[in-house]
């Protein structure tokens, strides 16, 4: 990694880092948008540089092998999608064991990776805080409903999709300050045709059932969506 990119990711961890002490989450949002501006405006300025050398395309798995969450699939598509990045599911069971263990693989240029390997988790931390707090919130009639088990899944899946409308509005409200943000954000073609050269079979996926009329889903939604970012933070 050159020593540009490596100033950059330590700019971009110093942001993630705010999410670290204590839980303070409105930083935490804040720090997922404000990275992905910070990684493409360094990504425009880098592109007229000539003598750039062309880095090894890289794969870093975000877990151990372990049971998959539907969720854990559903995120790392948004988080790819804006990150650069290629992803895969990877199998293996040992002797012992009596059911296959799973892990995401993330494939792509290395500051790419490790920056969508920290949106991943900063997201999915973010994600499981707000929803925690909602549970608790629930009054007592909430809490008989029967269906409160699954209100967790629609918490979950209304962030995602909020975060995910909100990554489009950024991309939006970027597209007008600079047009080459568009081209910028798209994963590199070097490192789609590895993927598709060396990775084979289908992602499996199984959505579960859950209600996106209710008021978990739509406070999700919210949380994902509305993200206050401090603009002036960026300019360096």
């Amino acid at each position: 990694m050159s020593e540009i990119n490596q100033k950059i990711l330590a700019k971009i961890q110093n942001l993630l880092s705010l999410a670290e002490d204590g839980g303070n989450d409105e930083e935490s949002q804040t720090a997922l948008l404000m990275a992905q501006k910070l990684m493409l405006k360094h990504r425009i300025s880098q592109d007229n540089l000539s003598d750039t050398v062309q880095e090894e395309i890289v794969l870093k798995s975000l877990s151990v092998y372990k049971r998959l969450y539907w969720w854990e699939k559903s995120l790392i598509r948004i988080i790819a999608d804006n990150f650069r990045c290629m992803f895969y599911i990877q199998s293996n069971r040992l002797p012992h064991q009596n059911s296959v263990q799973r892990k995401i693989v993330l494939m792509g240029y290395p500051e790419d990776v490790e920056l969508a390997y920290e949106m991943f988790h900063l997201a999915a931390d973010t994600m499981k805080y707000y929803s925690k707090i909602h549970i608790q919130q629930l009054n007592e009639v909430e809490m008989r409903n029967p269906d409160k088990a699954n209100l967790r899944k629609s918490y979950y899946q209304g962030f995602m999709d909020g975060l995910k409308e909100k990554f489009n509005l950024q991309m939006q409200a970027m597209r007008q300050e600079n047009e080459k943000y568009a081209l910028i954000i798209k994963t590199p073609k070097e490192v789609e045709d590895k993927f598709h050269q060396e990775i084979t079979g289908r992602l499996s996926f199984s959505q579960p059932k859950l209600n996106r009329e209710n008021h978990a889903y739509h406070d999700g939604f919210e949380k994902g969506k509305n993200v206050n970012l401090n603009q002036h933070q960026l300019n360096d």
